[in-house]
């Protein structure tokens, strides 16, 4: 299994890296004393005040939201801007407070129907989950919901610059029973965490630069990963659209499974039509709850490359 490559470090670094840990653990220790109606709200607090005095990513935002609604006003633009920054501060708070509830807590706040049944009777039946899900509602929530299940599960995961706030988050989850995979580990690795512990998530829709499919995203040709259709090739799991939609300190839970055949041979072509039908499923979904969605990340990077040199030449 490859490891992520860690650079060396000026001391001034890791200095820094020190600070923001001793940070991380003196903000959790104050989240483990708040109650759960608080936290959230703090949260949706701390996204205001990031939409109204922090805008280094608010441009990025916009541009994305433009992109994918171009029929919305400009108010209604500026409105779901809001939004999600909202949703964001929740969701940031939300994560690290859910890591240190009970799993009886954990599970109080979350709607998960028919989920448990028919995570058993795969676990029962001996056939791994594959999860495909998006940077939507609470991923983190849906990870650990799935790891409180059975033997618990795995998913896979972007190793943190700073080593000890890695190690701490990946503690965290794998105390919970979530397993850690982490993504420079390669598709030998994922193979076997989806053999062993019994379900893998992957977030699938990050924008791949080199060795990538081309499916469509709000009408727009989007670049995606071709991990997921690898993985049901080779294991052959039942593979699962997961939805976690969060809601003022509530969270719905959604799954359905997707129906595939295998070819002869593993092919661009069919990996193209999975992959393009699991990302039809998470727009609708975005569609639903479009603030959503992590619009903060560069989805389209050609896009920017192009506007950037256009601007440029301009």
């Amino acid at each position: 299994m490859s490891t992520a490559k860690r650079i060396a470090k000026k001391p001034l670094v890791y200095l820094r890296y020190s600070l923001e840990f001793l940070f991380l653990i003196a903000f959790n220790i104050l989240l483990f004393g708040l109650p759960w109606s608080l936290s959230w709200r703090l949260g949706r607090g701390m996204g205001w005040l990031s939409y109204q005095f922090f805008s280094k990513r608010k441009s990025t935002v916009k541009r994305n939201i433009e992109r994918a609604f171009p029929d919305l006003s400009s108010t209604e633009t500026e409105s779901l801007i809001k939004a999600c920054y909202l949703h964001w501060g929740e969701g940031f708070i939300s994560t690290l407070k859910l890591w240190m509830v009970s799993k009886r807590k954990s599970r109080s706040i979350v709607d998960a129907p028919g989920f448990d049944e028919y995570v058993l009777a795969a676990q029962k039946a001996q056939e791994p989950i594959l999860y495909f899900t998006g940077h939507f509602g609470s991923w983190e929530m849906a990870g650990r919901y799935a790891g409180g299940i059975g033997p618990g599960a795995a998913s896979i995961y972007r190793i943190q610059k700073n080593p000890m706030v890695d190690w701490f988050l990946t503690w965290i989850r794998e105390f919970h029973h979530l397993k850690l995979i982490n993504s420079w580990s390669g598709m030998p690795a994922f193979e076997d965490a989806l053999k062993r512990y019994t379900g893998l998530a992957v977030v699938g829709d990050q924008f791949k630069n080199k060795n990538a499919l081309q499916v469509d995203f709000f009408g727009i040709p989007s670049s995606a990963t071709k991990g997921a259709a690898i993985l049901t090739f080779r294991v052959k799991p039942r593979l699962v659209f997961l939805a976690c939609t969060q809601h003022r300190g509530r969270y719905r839970l959604n799954i359905e499974e997707i129906p595939y055949a295998l070819p002869e041979t593993l092919n661009d072509e069919w990996m193209t039509e999975l992959t393009q039908q699991l990302t039809t499923k998470l727009e609708t979904e975005i569609r639903k709850y479009p603030e959503q969605y992590f619009w903060f990340h560069r989805r389209w990077r050609d896009l920017d490359r192009k506007a950037a040199r256009a601007a440029e030449k301009s």
